[in-house]
């Protein structure tokens, strides 16, 4: 039975930090948050966890590092900040670098306002704010009010915006690609009008969607919106792959594409087969249903070619 408190009355810090790796995360959490109450003692083991290849691990020790509060980890918080491949190790490290309170954080930090991570970002902006820090000038500010997500006031910077959008318009999330693409068309410019077209390439329908009206708003000329669609990702499932699954294996077809039915499709298909074997004592019982599910796989085929994909 762990227990963390008689870890901590006896200042085992080794024992503590193996606790970080634990399979239980409450465990894990409560080792961090004891080795955080350690002080400068347990700095230097800490900071030796920075690189470990465990992600939970890292996270503790940046969590505890917060808490110690020593002007020593400052420049690894810093490098695991810029360099850490993790999003939520990225985000720690902004967090518990505005913990720390030292100055020397702000340039990485403003840094940090344009990472892709929407996290990232808002942790950054909130130890900002605990290290005092304001914005130099509009450019600045816009990309604190992006973190923040304050849209109606990145509205009021329109051009000002603009490149601060443009750079944080590699964020993963789709919602936010979403929100930027509609201020920029709103915001228009030439700099606006060809993120608009970049953003009709998008992954995602729905940025894409957005950006159909945020070219309009742009001044793209209509005639060029579907020739650059015409580019864009496919989303749809593959017709061939629906129809060669429904073929083989009748009702899996219709779940690839979507169909929360096709498993019941596909549990009957099979219960079939199982009668046709005992029944019948046919070595191969599925060659007798090729000829059904061959018309269900043409039928498949033309129902995903159907499908809208924009």
């Amino acid at each position: 039975m762990v227990n963390i408190d008689d870890l901590k009355k006896s200042h085992d810090i080794r024992g503590l930090i193996r606790l970080l790796d634990h399979g239980n995360s409450d465990i894990q959490w409560h080792a961090a948050d004891a080795l955080g109450n350690m002080g400068e003692p347990a700095c230097d083991p800490l900071l030796r966890l920075l690189d470990f290849p465990k992600v939970n691990v890292r996270l503790g020790a940046i969590d505890a590092l917060g808490e110690i509060k020593s002007p020593r980890s400052v420049d690894n918080l810093i490098r695991k900040l810029k360099d850490d491949t993790d999003d939520e190790v990225r985000w720690a490290a902004s967090i518990a670098l505005g913990q720390i309170g030292d100055p020397r954080a702000i340039p990485a930090l403003e840094e940090a306002l344009k990472d892709d991570d929407r996290y990232v970002r808002y942790g950054a902006i909130k130890s900002l704010e605990m290290l005092n820090w304001t914005p130099s000038d509009e450019t600045s500010r816009a990309y604190a009010l992006i973190a923040l997500q304050d849209w109606p006031a990145v509205r009021k910077l329109r051009s000002a915006a603009v490149r601060p959008l443009i750079d944080i318009n590699k964020d993963p999330n789709p919602v936010t690609r979403t929100k930027i693409v509609e201020l920029l068309g709103e915001t228009g410019g030439p700099d606006a009008k060809k993120a608009c077209e970049r953003a009709l390439l998008d992954r995602d329908p729905g940025v894409r969607w957005k950006a159909v009206f945020a070219c309009k708003r742009c001044g793209v000329d209509t005639d060029r919106i579907p020739v650059i669609l015409a580019d864009r990702p496919r989303t749809i499932p593959s017709a061939f792959g629906a129809a060669v699954l429904n073929l083989f294996f009748f009702g899996s077809g219709y779940s690839y594409i979507g169909k929360w039915w096709g498993i019941l499709v596909f549990l009957c298909y099979v219960g079939v087969i199982i009668i046709i074997q005992l029944n019948w004592d046919v070595l191969f019982p599925y060659m007798y249903t090729y000829p059904f599910t061959a018309v269900f796989a043409v039928q498949t085929y033309y129902m995903v070619k159907r499908m809208p994909d924009m």
